[in-house]
């Protein structure tokens, strides 16, 4: 699994390279523009000093293989108008041992008490769980940091005695609580993407064009298709109340389909099944396909391209069985 950034509804996770570290250590505003961003008033967050960014910089000189089971910066992406900006940092202290991985994250003072720890610490408790031999998260917190226990609880970690640290508490959360907590796709088979190469078969050749287009869109966040796709429910469902033609029941069941696929993508997932899993989603929530979608039988279609996808997939599993 490779250790590219992660992005989150507001955020960008950016793996801290040698690269990176070293230039931070001359010059933060050279690492800013590196990153493309502005630093954060108030830089750097308790806890980054000089000893921890040369700490990190001896373990990722041991190896490839260290990157991304360290720090990651915290870069808030804003409007149009307005620079990202670097905001804090967010990781592990290192690769699992025994089948643990260790959270750890700092906020600078600004941006505090937004929310942006939870976010960050989510995303990182995912991509670490991601990984098949990963069977415990552990995380440390002070009794007097009453903040940071709320984002471990928040996040579903539980006390569970001291420390290594004087003073410290123990947080714990095992897959287990993971798995139980998250989507129903994370207890069922992965995606199994075949080659860049090989089409998707079954798509209906009344689609096939619109689809290849959406195909060739830029990739988009996964909140926006989201949100597309049940505005666009939304809009059969308020058709449907006064059309008994109009498959409302059908609609939905494309939408759990799209989603289950969406929630299936982790961080090793190719661009191109990427690619895939959007212009299904794109396909339902669009009017531009073979059939309006308010017609007898007009929803057949995207149903099929949703239905091909998760079947190209390996996710047979999410195949509407409404057609």
């Amino acid at each position: 699994m490779t250790a590219r950034r992660l992005t989150t509804d507001r955020l960008d996770l950016i793996t801290a390279t040698a690269q990176h570290l070293l230039v931070a250590q001359q010059d933060i505003a050279k690492l800013a523009r590196l990153l493309g961003a502005d630093v954060g008033p108030g830089w750097p967050p308790p806890h980054v000093d000089a000893e921890h960014i040369r700490r990190t910089l001896d373990q990722l000189h041991r190896g490839p293989e260290q990157i991304g089971w360290w720090m990651r910066y915290i870069v808030l992406r804003r409007g149009a108008d307005d620079r990202p900006v670097i905001i804090g940092i967010v990781g592990f202290k290192g690769a699992p041992k025994d089948g643990r991985l260790e959270l750890g994250y700092s906020i600078v003072d600004a941006y505090r008490n937004r929310g942006f720890a939870t976010e960050a610490s989510r995303a990182m408790i995912d991509w670490g769980f991601e990984h098949d031999d990963v069977q415990e998260l552990a995380a440390q917190s002070s009794p007097e940091l009453g903040a940071s226990i709320r984002v471990l609880e928040k996040l579903g970690f539980e006390h569970r005695g001291d420390g290594d640290d004087l003073h410290a508490l123990l947080y714990l959360k095992p897959r287990a609580a993971w798995l139980a907590e998250g989507p129903t796709s994370r207890r069922v088979p992965k995606l199994v993407p075949p080659g860049e190469d090989v089409p998707v078969a079954g798509i209906p050749p009344v689609a096939r064009d619109v689809f290849d287009r959406f195909l060739a869109e830029p990739l988009r966040g996964h909140e926006d298709l989201r949100e597309e796709m049940r505005a666009h429910l939304d809009h059969i469902q308020a058709a449907a109340a006064a059309n008994p033609y109009v498959d409302d029941v059908l609609a939905r069941d494309i939408v759990r389909v799209c989603e289950g696929l969406l929630d299936a993508v982790v961080d090793g997932t190719p661009v191109w099944a990427r690619r895939q899993i959007q212009a299904a989603a794109r396909y339902f929530a669009t009017e531009e396909d073979g059939d309006g979608d308010l017609s007898i039988g007009g929803l057949d279609e995207d149903a099929a391209v949703a239905n091909a996808v998760a079947v190209h997939l390996g996710r047979a599993d999410l195949v509407s069985e409404m057609l």
